[in-house]
């Protein structure tokens, strides 16, 4: 079994969190309730999906460590702040990172508190860094989760425009060839041309930053976005929505 089994999640970085909340609502999309890093001044919220998900991250307390975040969100804005790997052991993620030539540093420990109606929860993840974080082209880690129970419902995975998954993330630029050759080397990955293929997941090239997500019905999808009044543009087989406040990046919907 490969160390890399596919995406684990995208991280967009969001300058307001309850109104990216609310924007990604319109989209039609189910949100999770609100989840804190214990001990940071971040916060998140998001989006599941069948095997993967989407995280909205801001920060919620400026006093409090943010790993960088919010000087990032003044320099760039929001928009795409890296991706997560998905993995069944960090500590093999870790060996691979290392096997592509990038490092692999030791896979360290991680919790948040996930605020549900009923209590708090802890979900608990083990997380591997390359120990060279330009390595691949964008931030990345991979995530091993310790209590998937808790950080999935049946209920969150259910979105009005039918949304099932992460089909590609496209980038604004070519990867530069060291960095497509260190993604070729990760075990789990290959390389198609211009793009990386990890399991059902593409990393490609585009005009504009542009997050591809699978939908069961296009009609149900542009419904939830007429009622949500989010601008958007249908062709045959999919509905594109240009970067609004909150998402950062363009979102294609694909039949």
């Amino acid at each position: 079994m490969a160390a890399i089994t596919g995406l684990d999640h995208v991280i967009l970085a969001v300058a307001a969190l309850d109104a990216a909340r609310d924007t990604w609502r319109r989209l039609g999309f189910t949100v999770t309730p609100r989840g804190r890093h214990i001990g940071w001044g971040t916060a998140n919220y998001c989006v599941m999906l069948e095997a993967d998900y989407i995280e909205l991250l801001g920060v919620l307390d400026q006093t409090q460590f943010d790993n960088g975040l919010g000087e990032r969100l003044a320099r760039d804005g929001e928009g795409l702040l890296g991706i997560s790997l998905a993995t069944r052991s960090a500590d093999s993620a870790a060996a691979a990172f290392d096997a592509a030539g990038a490092g692999g540093e030791k896979a360290r420990d991680l919790a948040r508190l996930l605020d549900l109606p009923e209590g708090p929860v802890q979900p608990a993840f083990r997380l591997s860094y390359p120990a060279r974080r330009d390595a691949f082209g964008l931030p990345l880690f991979a995530c091993e989760h310790r209590t998937p129970e808790l950080l999935r419902r049946p209920e969150w995975e259910r979105h009005a425009n039918g949304a099932t998954a992460v089909l590609r993330l496209d980038l604004p630029a070519p990867l530069a060839e060291p960095a497509l050759a260190t993604w070729a080397a990760l075990d789990g990955a290959r390389r198609e041309g211009d793009s990386v293929v990890i399991g059902g997941f593409i990393l490609g090239v585009g005009d504009q930053p542009m997050l591809h997500l699978a939908t069961r019905d296009l009609d149900a999808c542009e419904a939830a976005l007429r009622a949500g009044h989010v601008g958007h543009v249908r062709h045959p087989g999919e509905i594109k929505v240009p970067p609004l406040p909150g998402t950062g990046l363009a979102l294609r919907f694909a039949g």
